[in-house]
C-alpha cells in the first residue's frame, strides 16, 4: 500500500496540472471600435477563456448549471466606467453588449469579468467619437511649397462650428485648385477626422488655393500659395537655329532648363554645361565680340537660361551639343554661311 499511495498522488499532480483552469478571460477585439455616442451601440467582444461556469448537483439537486453571467464595461483614463448593457454570452463563445448612449467622448479599456468573478482587459478598446454630423467645414493645410508636377504634402481637417477636430468624421472629400490641374481629385478615407497624404499641381501659378468639400455643403481651403516650377530635369534650345557668317561672331544662342513638364526651371546651384562641336573646330566664346574664349556654359543658381556665341573658318552646317553634368544633354544644328 505504502508504493501505490506515492504513485497515486503522482497521478493526480498530472491530472490537476493539465486541468488548470485559465487565469480569466481575455478580450481581444470589440466591433465596432468606435461610436459617435449618439444612441446606443450594439457590440460584438471576442476573446479567449470565455467560459460559462458549470455548477455540478452536488447537493442532490438534478443535473448541472451553466451561469454563463459576463458583465462588462468600459473605463476612461479619468472619471467613472461604463458598465455595458445586456451583455450576453453567445454559441460561439462572444459576448454580445450594448454602449449605452451619452458615453462622453474619450478612449477607453474594455473590462470583462466571468461568472467566476475574474477579469481581463483590452487596452484601448473603444473610443467615443464626435458624429460626422457635426462637420462644418475643412481645415485645408499645405506642408510643402508646391512645384508644378512634383508631389508635395497636405493635412485636411474636419471640424465642427468651435474649431474642434471631428474624428468620427471617416468619408473622403473632393480636392480642387484654382488651376483645374491638382490631382488625385478624391482624397481620403479620413482618419479620427484627419487625412495626410501628398497632392501633385501640374501647372505653375502665381497664387493658387486648395478646395475641399464632402458634398453635403461644408468645404474649406488653404491659404493662398505660389506653385513654382520643379526641379530642372533637361536642357533645351528654346529659339530656332542662328546663322553666321563664316570667321565671323554668332548671334547668342540660348539655351535654357527645363523640369519634367516643360516649365521653365531655375536651377537650385550653379550648372556647368559643357561645349562640343560637329565638325570639331568651332570656337565657343561668352561674350558678343568673341574675344572671351570658353568651352563651358554656366546656369547660375536661380536663372533658367545662359547664352553662348561660337565662330567658325569653315561654311556649312555646325550640330552644337550642350552637355550638363547632372542632366540629359541637348543639340541644334546651326548654319555658317560663306
Amino acid at each position: 500500500m505504502t508504493r501505490v499511495i506515492p504513485a497515486l498522488a503522482a497521478c493526480l499532480l498530472v491530472a490537476c496540472t493539465r486541468a488548470a483552469q485559465p487565469s480569466g478571460p481575455v478580450p481581444l477585439e470589440v466591433t465596432p471600435d468606435r461610436s459617435a455616442a449618439v444612441v446606443p451601440v450594439s457590440l460584438e467582444i471576442v476573446g479567449r477563456d470565455f467560459d460559462a461556469r458549470v455548477q455540478t448537483g452536488f447537493d442532490g439537486s438534478e443535473g448541472d448549471e451553466l451561469d454563463a453571467r459576463f458583465t462588462a464595461r468600459l473605463e476612461p483614463a479619468a472619471g467613472a466606467a461604463v458598465a455595458l448593457e445586456d451583455v450576453t454570452y453567445t454559441e460561439r463563445r462572444t459576448l454580445r453588449a450594448v454602449a449605452p448612449a451619452g458615453i462622453p467622448r474619450g478612449l477607453y479599456r474594455l473590462v470583462v469579468t466571468d461568472p467566476r468573478g475574474r477579469s481581463g482587459a483590452l487596452e484601448q478598446a473603444f473610443r467615443v467619437v464626435a458624429g460626422a454630423e457635426r462637420v462644418a467645414a475643412f481645415r485645408v493645410e499645405v506642408l510643402e511649397s508646391p512645384r508644378a508636377g512634383v508631389p508635395f504634402g497636405v493635412s485636411l481637417t474636419a471640424i465642427d462650428a468651435l474649431g474642434d477636430v471631428v474624428d468620427g468624421f471617416a468619408a473622403a472629400v473632393t480636392l480642387t485648385d484654382l488651376t483645374g490641374s491638382v490631382t488625385p481629385t478624391s482624397v481620403g478615407p479620413f482618419a479620427l477626422g484627419r487625412f495626410q497624404g501628398q497632392v501633385v499641381i501640374a501647372l505653375r501659378a502665381a497664387s493658387d488655393q486648395l478646395i475641399v468639400s464632402d458634398g453635403s455643403g461644408h468645404s474649406g481651403s488653404s491659404p493662398s500659395f505660389d506653385v513654382v516650377a520643379g526641379p530642372p530635369m533637361a536642357v533645351v534650345f528654346p529659339g530656332t537655329p542662328v546663322t553666321a557668317a563664316a570667321g565671323a561672331c554668332s548671334p547668342p544662342v540660348e539655351v535654357e532648363l527645363r523640369d519634367a513638364l516643360g516649365n521653365p526651371a531655375p536651377a537650385e546651384a550653379e550648372l556647368i554645361s559643357q561645349l562640343q562641336s560637329a565638325p570639331p573646330g568651332v570656337a565657343f566664346f561668352s561674350d558678343a565680340a568673341c574675344t572671351d574664349a570658353t568651352v563651358v556654359l554656366t546656369f547660375g543658381g536661380g536663372g533658367t537660361r545662359a547664352a553662348f556665341h561660337f565662330r567658325s573658318a569653315a561654311a556649312g552646317p555646325v550640330t552644337i551639343r550642350v552637355l550638363p553634368a547632372s542632366l540629359p544633354g541637348a543639340t541644334q544644328t546651326e548654319t555658317v554661311s560663306p
